[in-house]
């Protein structure tokens, strides 16, 4: 047998292998109800949570239907894409309605807000502002939980915004300009243009359509994705480039379609790919240490994941985009372990 032929024979056994431990682990998992990674026996340290894709999912009882005779219409997630979440709540941008859906977990309630020519993406602050990217106008706007515009920030800057960030200890708001291939920083409370990070190129600090950004609560450092240059570059918050991670492949640690970001806080880096149908998990060096998902429409599964984004009680949320849902999962640190 040739050497490129047993490399592919060894590559598919492996492959093989792997699959059929993975099936008899989920069949397990999905007998006891309970869903971690990585399986039993290994120490868990994601577990999931729920799905959120419409107003059923709230488990809220509908008066209605039966005095109607009939199943109502329930509002769902079309295409979603971006995600922020702050105590019961979780926001999500959908860009098939290009409104905000706003999950109410506690009280079960589910509302649509805001109106924009082409939203992407979603950050808040504490002040209760949303901030939603509209990659279509050009501009990133504040908005309230009833949608009422509070302010625009970007005007003639900014070309195709994307992903969204805020660091209130430095007021500031990150904004990655995808049409431009850079980042660029705004004053949270004027919206003053401060200062551009990046520009085209593959270089360190460089860009090639950049889409998503997470900031480290710890540090202050900002973690963007390089969706074209199939990597991702952390910068410290004056934008001094640190280190960069990834490579294109289909092997673990790779990226093929690097999409949305979040960090833990452990400063974990967890990255979803929209090819893999996954999210990968690196320490600060970008060494791969867990992957979670592969395609399907399972607990833990996806297709084409999006947006990322993890709360400062280290939950997880993942744009599930073609499942049209929002899946939720909890990072399990030593101390919860």
């Amino acid at each position: 047998m040739s050497g490129n032929l047993k490399l592919i024979f060894d590559r598919v056994l492996l492959f093989i292998i792997s699959l059929i431990f993975l099936v008899g682990c989920a069949a397990k998992q999905q007998e006891e109800g309970v869903w971690v990674w990585p399986p039993p026996p290994e120490k868990p340290r994601i577990k999931y949570i729920a799905s959120y894709r419409g107003e059923a999912d709230l488990g809220k009882k509908d008066f209605l239907s039966p005095l109607l005779g009939e199943e109502r219409f329930r509002l769902e997630l079309m295409k979603p894409y971006g995600v922020w979440a702050k105590g019961s709540k979780i926001y999500v941008v959908d860009t098939a309605f290009n409104k905000v859906f706003i999950f109410d977990t506690e009280k079960k309630e589910l509302k649509l807000v805001g109106s924009f020519a082409g939203a992407i993406n979603i950050t808040g602050d504490s002040k209760g502002r949303l901030w939603v990217s509209d990659a279509r106008m050009g501009m990133v706007f504040a908005i309230n939980e009833e949608g009422k515009v509070l302010m625009g920030v970007g005007r003639n800057i900014l070309k195709r915004p994307t992903g969204l960030a805020v660091d209130e200890k430095r007021n500031r708001l990150y904004v990655v300009d995808t049409g431009e291939h850079n980042l660029k920083v705004f004053n949270l409370e004027t919206g003053e243009h401060l200062f551009t990070i990046g520009r085209r190129g593959i270089a360190d600090g460089e860009f090639n359509y950049p889409t998503n950004i997470a900031i480290d609560r710890k540090t202050g450092n900002i973690v963007v994705v390089d969706t074209f240059n199939f990597r991702v570059q952390i910068f410290d918050p004056e934008g001094n480039f640190i280190r960069k991670f990834g490579q294109p492949g289909n092997r673990p640690g790779d990226f093929y379609r690097p999409k949305g970001v979040g960090i833990d806080s452990d400063g974990h880096i967890y990255v979803a790919d929209a090819a893999f149908d996954n999210f990968q998990i690196f320490d600060q060096e970008g060494r791969l240490l867990l992957f979670v998902g592969g395609p399907g429409s399972g607990p833990g599964q996806f297709h084409l994941p999006a947006g990322l984004y993890i709360d400062e009680k280290d939950r997880i949320y993942v744009v599930d985009q073609l499942n049209r849902r929002v899946q939720v999962f909890q990072y399990l640190s030593d101390k919860e372990n």
